[in-house]
C-alpha cells in the first residue's frame, strides 16, 4: 500500500512538473522567448519598480549566475534595463526594470496564464481550488521540513 502511494504522489508531482514546463517553453517559443525569460518578464510586470538579480532568481528558482544570463539576453535585446546607478553595489543588488519594449512583449502573458488556469482547473469549484493549493502547501513544508533533518 504504502509503495502505490508514494509512486502515485511522485509520480503526478512529476507529471504536473513536466507538464507546466512543456507548456512554459513552447509559448515561450513561440512568443520568441527562453522559458526563464519568460518567468523573469513575468515577475517584473508583478513589480515595475523592479528586482534585483538575486531576488529575481530566487522567485524563479535558478542559481544567480542563470539569471545573470537571462538578464543579459533580455538587456542586449532592449526588453530590460539594469539600475547603474553609482553607489548602489554589487551587480546582484542593482534593480532590473522592464523597459516599453519589455512591458509589450509581456502583455501576452497574461492571457496565456488565464487560459491554461482556466483549462487546467477551471472545472474545479474555488473551495476545491483553495483546498488543494492548501494541501500541497502543507505537504511542501513537510517536506522542506525532512529535507532539513
Amino acid at each position: 500500500m504504502g509503495e502505490s502511494r508514494f509512486e502515485d504522489f511522485v509520480g503526478i508531482i512529476s507529471a504536473l512538473n513536466k507538464e507546466i514546463q512543456r507548456i512554459k517553453t513552447a509559448e515561450a517559443h513561440r512568443l520568441g522567448f527562453r522559458g526563464s525569460d519568460v518567468m523573469c518578464l513575468y515577475y517584473l510586470v508583478k513589480h515595475p519598480e523592479g528586482l534585483t538579480a538575486s531576488e529575481l532568481a530566487r522567485m524563479i528558482d535558478v542559481s544567480r549566475a542563470a539569471m545573470s544570463r537571462t538578464i543579459a539576453h533580455l538587456a542586449e535585446d532592449g526588453f530590460v534595463e539594469v539600475g547603474n546607478e553609482e553607489g548602489e553595489g554589487a551587480k546582484y543588488r542593482v534593480p532590473v526594470r522592464l523597459t516599453e519594449r519589455g512591458l509589450e512583449a509581456a502583455r501576452p502573458l497574461d492571457d496565456i496564464i488565464r487560459r491554461v488556469l482556466d483549462e487546467a482547473g477551471g472545472e474545479l469549484a474555488l473551495r476545491q481550488r483553495l483546498q488543494m493549493y492548501d494541501s500541497l502547501n502543507h505537504i511542501l513544508e513537510k517536506l522542506k521540513a525532512i529535507g532539513r533533518e
